[in-house]
């Protein structure tokens, strides 16, 4: 077992800036998972569960990323929902590591996006920042993560998507971007229900056969 603790005094900076400091001072050929949260700052959930999501967010050619995206993001939004005041995460998992290739030139484009993005967050709509309301998300998040580690192919990035809001809404206090974030993955959910219910076997009640 391990956790972690930011050992910068980063809570000033947005995460965008975060993530082009950390690709700047980090010039290793992989990036381990615990360096990177070390680097996000002690901001508990918000950024431990966008580093998770994130990479599924973009189209990162790396084999088995769902699987490896779903587990930290079910035990953390579980962590959530139960109402734990820090994330945590098994060693086995901070220590994981992967490519700088497959992660500094998406990050990059990304970071473009991001910055714009963040000019429109802002301490808002306080109800929705409530710790009640975060289990709320934590639920619905428990329920994404499972359709994110699902591997259908292409199939988890809008999932992932709507995760990366409600962290950046959590970060920065945004219940706005909180409130239809949770609209978005409802919406999200259902459709997957839906599509799963189509191709899901059915199965039948089994009748008595008519006897001549």
């Amino acid at each position: 077992m391990s956790s972690y603790k930011s050992i910068d005094s980063n809570q000033n900076l947005h995460i965008s800036n975060l993530l082009r400091r950390f690709l700047e001072q980090h010039q290793e050929d992989e990036i381990c998972l615990q360096d990177l949260l070390l680097k996000m700052g002690d901001r508990a959930f918000g950024p431990t569960l966008l580093i998770c999501a994130l990479p599924e967010a973009l189209p990162l050619p790396v084999v088995g990323l769902s699987a490896f995206v779903g587990i930290p993001l079910m035990l953390v939004s579980a962590q959530l929902m139960l109402g734990f005041r820090q994330p945590w995460l098994p060693r086995w998992i901070l220590k994981r590591s992967f490519k700088r290739q497959h992660f500094e030139k998406p990050i990059y484009r990304v970071l473009r996006h991001l910055e714009k993005l963040e000019r429109f967050f802002k301490p808002r709509w306080q109800f929705f920042t409530h710790p009640a309301f975060e289990r709320l998300i934590g639920l619905l998040l428990v329920v994404l993560a499972v359709i994110i580690a699902l591997p259908i192919p292409f199939g988890n990035m809008l999932p992932a998507i709507a995760v990366v809001l409600v962290c950046l809404g959590m970060i920065e206090k945004d219940g706005l971007v909180l409130a239809i974030s949770s609209v978005i993955i409802c919406l999200i959910l259902m459709v997957a229900i839906g599509a799963i219910a189509t191709v899901a076997p059915i199965p039948t009640i089994l009748q008595p056969q008519k006897t001549r």
